[in-house]
């Protein structure tokens, strides 16, 4: 049996599912390559992409060193914003949303886009 992420499913759903409040939204390969977007004009998305890989392995170093598990996600909040940065399944998922929304919308609709064959 394998288990993989539907990214065009994620993409799709999470826009239907909070709409209007998604600044831009990144799924990348853990090296930091773009495999599909929705963003804005204004933002650079290669170089979010790759800032994020090298912000996870950063993270995956420190917490080796320490002697702690990797984290699989990561929420930073800044003015009236969410960015929340998500690894599963060899993918990381980036959103940029306002804060009003529940973040936890996202996981759920995230795990639904899980398939297995």
């Amino acid at each position: 049996m394998t288990v993989c992420l539907d990214v065009d499913l994620v993409l799709d759903n999470i826009l239907k599912e909070l709409g209007s409040g998604v600044y831009f939204l990144l799924i990348t390969s853990e090296n930091g390559v773009i495999i599909k977007s929705y963003i804005s004009d204004e933002f650079n998305k290669s170089s979010i992409g790759l800032n994020m890989s090298q912000l996870y392995e950063l993270a995956e170093e420190i917490t080796s060193e320490i002697g702690i598990h990797v984290p699989d996600f990561n929420i930073i909040h800044s003015d009236n914003f969410y960015i929340l940065s998500i690894k599963i399944l060899e993918k990381i998922v980036v959103i940029l949303m306002e804060d009003q929304i529940d973040f936890s919308n996202v996981f759920n609709v995230i795990n639904a886009c899980i398939k297995t064959n």
